[in-house]
């Protein structure tokens, strides 16, 4: 709720209440303005206001929000005299409404009811079944990659601990980087799109399936840095996700199934009650036909 002292409110609105007052308009302690039948009232401008604002800048809002509240409530009044059909905007404006009620319902089900947790089996269930839908539209890679200063210590020791397989050499490489390493990615265990990584590398890579099919690591110097890239893994664009780097997708498709489900549950349910309880009074004889001219 945006607040905004009452002493001060007072200051830039009294002019307000005072010409209000003179021109003989009835109004109460709150109000500030009335067009035909609508008022607007000291608190909608307090609530409208945001926090922080100078006493300046607040008298500058409070006088463009009150001026467009007349201009607005001016063109409503004119429109609503000079717009036919208006039975059909109202019928569309309830419509939305309900429809917006339903809506805030469901989400509030949904946010009492702790989403199912998704077994992990169910997700590699789903993945067997369906790997074909998760295709690659880019390449990803597994590895290591480092930007070092060309100036760091030791860089000919770093350039064999970055390609060792050895869990030493990483260690090492852990050590080195808290005092040496502007950037420190170790990525072995997760795949990562290629773009992520290759967009800290001021090199030419051309082609990413090329690039990868010819090179499993890449030592570049350019302004000043080391760029330094091993890569265990990799997949190119059209193979298969593998299950780790699909996993996310397949958890949020059967977390909007099971969505779907709560919801298709809930109507049928209500259904079923309503008609149960005959909340539900049909009013035409259910084996007639809805097409039938008789019913027109």
């Amino acid at each position: 709720m945006y607040k905004v002292s009452t002493t001060l409110f007072a200051a830039i609105l009294s002019a307000c209440l005072f010409t209000a007052c003179r021109s003989g308009l009835r109004t109460d302690e709150d109000s500030l303005v009335q067009v035909g039948d609508a008022i607007l009232s000291r608190h909608e401008v307090v609530e409208a206001m945001p926090e922080g604002l100078s006493p300046a800048d607040s008298a500058e809002f409070a006088e463009r929000y009150i001026h467009r509240w007349i201009d607005d409530e001016l063109l409503y009044e004119v429109a609503r005299k000079n717009v036919p059909d208006l039975e059909r905007i109202d019928a569309l404006v309830e419509r939305y409404r309900r429809d917006l009620v339903i809506f805030e319902y469901r989400k509030r089900l949904l946010s009492e009811r702790a989403d199912k947790e998704i077994d992990e089996q169910e997700m590699l269930d789903y993945y067997e079944k369906n790997s074909d839908m998760f295709r690659l539209r880019e390449a990803i890679l597994k590895g290591l990659f480092l930007k070092v200063p060309e100036n760091a210590p030791n860089i000919g020791q770093l350039k064999k601990w970055y390609c060792s397989p050895k869990s030493d050499g990483v260690e090492k490489i852990e050590k080195y980087a808290l005092k040496n390493v502007v950037i420190y990615d170790y990525f072995y265990d997760r795949w990562v799109p290629f773009e992520e990584i290759v967009s800290n590398i001021p090199y030419e890579f051309g082609d990413p399936e090329t690039f990868l099919k010819s090179h499993r690591k890449l030592e570049f110097n350019k302004n000043g840095y080391w760029y330094l890239l091993n890569i265990t893994e990799y997949k190119a664009p059209g193979e298969v996700m593998p299950y780790d780097f699909a996993k996310t997708q397949i958890q949020e498709i059967l977390a909007n199934s099971n969505r779907l489900d709560f919801n298709r549950e809930l109507e049928e349910n209500l259904y079923n009650d309503a008609e149960k309880s005959g909340e539900i009074k049909w009013l035409y004889p259910r084996e007639q036909s809805l097409r039938d001219d008789s019913i027109k």
